[in-house]
C-alpha cells in the first residue's frame, strides 16, 4: 500500500475506534441504571464539596467526600488517580459541570484537578462524579497522521519511508562505547550497540524480565553524553515513570510531561508542574492567582443582590482576565523548561504541541508493542531518529472495534518493523532477572524458541528463602498447578460486567492465598490474577487484606511480585476458553511471579486447548501438577 493510501487508511480505523469507544461509554450510560454504575465504580452520587484550593499550576483543587454506608465496596473503589471524570455540581450552579483530572483518591474521598476556574455560582446540595473517555489523544493522533502524511524532504518524511519499506533503514559506523551501567549484560549491550549504530530506527526485543527499561536508559545517558536531546514516550503513565525513576540519579535535566495526578508521588519533582512552580518567575502567577481568588471569594460573599448587572460582568471579565494571564505566564515559563531538559518523558498522547517543539535527536519508545501505530506517530514526529523496545508475545494494544482491529488498526509499528529492518538493527534480551528458571522456561519455550536464560541471582530463587517465610509445600516450590478438574467449579457468567466468573474457584484461590501467607510471606508480595473483570470483583470481595493486590492480567502488565495465583475461570463441558484463546495474555499471566507461581484451571477444560495442554504437561514432567482436593473448605 503507497504512502498516502496506508496513512488515509489509518484514519478511517481511528474513526471506527473512536466512534466504538465512544458508544462503547453510551452504551453503558444508556444500559445500566445510576445504581449499577455506582455499583460498577462508574458512577459515585451524593457527594459533598469539603474544600476547594488552588495546585500545581493553578489548577483548581475540589476535594469531595462521602460517608461510609456500610457498602460492600467503597464509592471511590474502582476510581484512581489521573483518571478523567464529569463533575456534576448541585442544580443552579453555574457551570453545571466540568470535566477534570482525578488527583488523590481514597475510599470515600477524592480530590479532582478542574481544567479553568472554579464555580462562579456554587448552590448547595450533593455532587455527581462520572467517569469519562477523552477526545484529545484521538485529535493529536489525526494530527500526527497528518503530518506524516505530508511531510516532505525532512525527517519525518524519511522516517515514513523506511517505516512503509520504501526505504532501506541506515545504519551508520559503529563507535566505541564507554558503559555508564558496566553491569549490563552481553546481550543488552549489544542492544545499547544496535541502537546507538541505528541512523533511522533500531528495535529491541524485551521478553519479560530480561530488563528493556534498563536497556533504554543506557541508551538515553549515551544520546545525552554525545549532546543530544531526548524524547522518551511511553502509551502507559507507569512505564513513562519506570523510565523516570531510573533516570532521575543520573545528572540530567528532566521534565517529566502530564497531569501531576498521573505521575507516581515520589516523582512529582520532576513533573513540569513542580518544575515550573519551583521557578523565580512563577512568583507573579501567584500573586494573579491569589488576586483572583480574592476576587471569586468576594463574588461569593456579596452575592447577586449587592451589586449591578455591569459591575458583576465587570468583575467576572477580570477574574476570566486574571485566569488567561496567569496561564500564559506559566505556559511561557514550562516552555522555557522544556526547552532546557536534555531528556523529556511523557505518555505518547500526553506530549503538548503547544509547550514541546520538534528538535528531538532521539525518540525513545517503550513498550512500543502496546501503541497502535496512529499513536506511535505523534512522538515520531519530533524527533531524527527511533529506538523502539517491546514485546509482540506480550499483550497488544486495547482497541475497541473489531472492525478497526481486522483493518490493520491492531498491526503495531512494532509489528511492521520487525519485518522491515534488517538482524543488525534489532536485538533480543535474552539475560532475564525476574524468574526462577522452572516459572520461565514454559514461557521460552512456547514464545521466544527456548532462547532465554534466568540469571544466577534468579535461577533457582525460592518463596522460601524469603526474611520470615516458613518452608511449606507452597513456599519450597516455583510452580503449582491446581486442577479442579472433578470439583464442580462451574464458570458463570456475569450480566452487569458481561464476564466469566468462577465461585468456587475464587474461594480456592483465597484458601491457597491464606495458606501463603500463613508461612508468613508480606501480602505486599502477593498478587491474585485472572483474565476476567467479573472474576477480580468477585476475588476483591472475598478477600480484603490490607496489601494484597487483586487485578485483571491486562493491568498487571510490566508489574511483579514474588508470589502470583493465577485464576483461569474458564470450566465448561464444551471445553471453550474463549479469550484465553490469545496466549499471549496468559504469557503475561505467566511472567508475573518471582519465586512461585499458582495456576488454577480445569483440565478437563483448558486441556482441550494445545497450549494449555502443554502447560498441563509441563506442570506434570515437574511433578507441579496437583489436585483442588488437597485443599477442601
Amino acid at each position: 500500500m503507497s504512502g498516502p493510501a496506508h496513512f488515509k487508511k489509518l484514519l478511517e480505523l481511528l474513526e471506527l475506534e473512536r466512534v466504538a469507544e465512544k458508544e462503547e461509554n453510551l452504551r453503558e450510560l444508556r444500559r445500566f441504571p445510576l445504581a449499577t454504575r455506582e455499583a460498577l465504580g462508574k458512577t459515585v452520587t451524593g457527594l459533598t464539596i469539603d474544600d476547594i484550593s488552588t495546585g500545581l499550576g493553578g489548577l483548581p483543587m475540589v476535594r469531595l467526600a462521602r460517608s461510609a454506608k456500610g457498602e460492600e465496596l467503597a464509592p471511590f473503589h474502582a476510581i484512581g488517580a489521573g483518571d478523567n471524570a464529569l463533575l456534576t455540581f448541585p442544580s443552579g450552579s453555574q457551570p453545571a459541570s466540568c470535566e477534570g483530572t482525578l488527583y488523590k483518591v481514597g475510599e470515600y474521598d477524592a480530590v479532582i484537578a478542574l481544567p479553568g476556574p472554579e464555580p462562579g455560582v456554587l448552590a448547595r446540595g450533593c455532587c455527581q462524579l462520572d467517569l469519562l473517555g477523552s477526545d484529545a489523544t484521538y485529535r493529536r493522533m489525526k494530527k500526527a497522521l497528518a503530518t506524516v502524511e505530508g511531510a516532505r524532504k525532512n525527517r519525518t518524511a524519511v522516517l515514513r519511508e523506511v517505516f512503509l519499506g520504501e526505504t532501506a533503514a541506515e545504519r551508520r559506523r559503529a563507535r566505541k562505547i564507554s558503559f555508564f551501567n558496566e553491569a549490563l549484560n552481553e546481550f543488552q549491550r549489544q542492544a545499547v550497540a544496535r541502537a546507538l549504530a541505528a541512523a533511522d530506527a533500531a528495535l529491541i526485543h524485551g521478553p519479560p524480565g530480561t530488563g528493556k527499561t534498563t536497556v533504554l536508559v543506557e541508551i538515553i545517558r549515551q544520546a545525552v553524553a554525545a549532546g543530544q536531546r531526548v524524547l522518551a514516550t511511553a502509551p502507559s503513565n507507569i512505564a513513562v515513570d519506570n523510565m523516570l525513576e531510573k533516570l532521575q540519579n543520573c545528572g540530567l535535566r528532566l521534565v517529566r510531561m502530564g497531569h501531576p495526578a498521573r505521575t507516581l508521588e515520589s516523582l512529582v519533582h520532576s513533573n513540569l508542574s513542580s518544575l515550573a512552580e519551583a521557578d523565580p518567575a512563577y512568583a507573579e502567577v501567584r500573586e494573579l492567582d491569589a488576586w483572583r481568588e480574592r476576587l471569586v471569594k468576594r463574588r461569593s460573599r456579596f452575592g447577586r443582590g449587592q451589586l449591578g448587572y455591569d459591575e458583576r460582568q465587570e468583575r467576572d471579565r477580570e477574574i476570566a482576565r486574571l485566569w488567561r494571564q496567569a496561564r500564559d505566564l506559566e505556559n511561557d515559563i514550562s516552555r522555557r523548561i522544556v526547552a532546557g531538559a536534555q531528556v523529556v518523558l511523557s505518555t505518547h498522547g500526553g506530549i503538548s504541541r503547544g509547550l514541546v517543539r520538534a528538535g528531538f535527536d532521539l525518540v525513545v519508545l517503550d513498550e512500543a508493542s502496546q501503541a497502535t501505530e496512529p499513536l506511535s506517530w505523534i512522538p515520531l514526529t519530533m524527533g531524527e531518529r527511533a529506538v523502539f523496545a517491546g514485546d509482540s508475545m506480550q499483550l497488544p494494544p486495547t482497541i475497541y472495534s473489531r472492525e478497526a482491529a481486522r483493518g490493520g488498526l491492531a498491526t503495531t509499528l512494532f509489528d511492521r518493523l520487525k519485518d522491515i529492518l534488517p538482524e543488525n538493527l534489532q536485538a533480543l534480551l535474552r539475560v532475564q532477572y525476574r524468574m526462577h528458571e522452572d516459572i520461565m522456561r514454559f514461557s521460552s519455550d512456547q514464545f521466544y524458541e527456548g532462547r532465554l536464560i534466568a540469571d544466577e541471582s534468579v535461577r533457582l530463587h525460592l518463596a522460601a528463602e524469603l526474611p520470615d517465610v516458613e518452608t511449606t509445600d507452597l513456599t519450597s516450590v516455583p510452580l503449582v498447578y491446581v486442577d479442579t478438574a472433578g470439583a464442580g467449579f462451574a464458570e458463570g457468567w456475569n450480566e452487569l460486567l458481561e464476564s466469566r466468573d468462577n465461585e468456587g474457584e475464587a474461594r480456592l484461590a483465597c484458601r491457597l492465598m491464606e495458606r501463603v501467607l500463613a508461612s508468613g510471606l508480606d501480602p505486599r508480595r502477593l498478587a491474585i490474577v485472572t483474565p476476567y473483570v467479573a472474576q477480580v470483583k468477585r476475588l476483591k470481595a472475598m478477600a480484603k487484606i490490607p496489601g494484597l493486590e487483586i487485578g485483571s492480567v491486562d493491568g498487571f502488565q510490566g508489574r511483579e511480585k514474588e508470589v502470583v495465583i493465577v485464576s483461569l475461570v474458564r470450566s465448561n463441558d464444551g471445553g471453550e476458553v474463549g479469550f484465553l484463546s490469545d496466549v499471549r495474555r496468559m504469557n503475561v499471566a505467566m511472567t508475573r511471579a518471582r519465586r512461585l507461581l499458582i495456576v488454577l484451571g480445569d483440565s478437563a477444560t483448558i486441556a482441550r486447548h494445545p497450549f494449555y495442554s502443554k502447560f498441563v504437561d509441563y506442570a506434570d514432567a515437574r511433578g507441579a501438577h496437583r489436585s483442588s482436593y488437597e485443599w477442601p473448605e
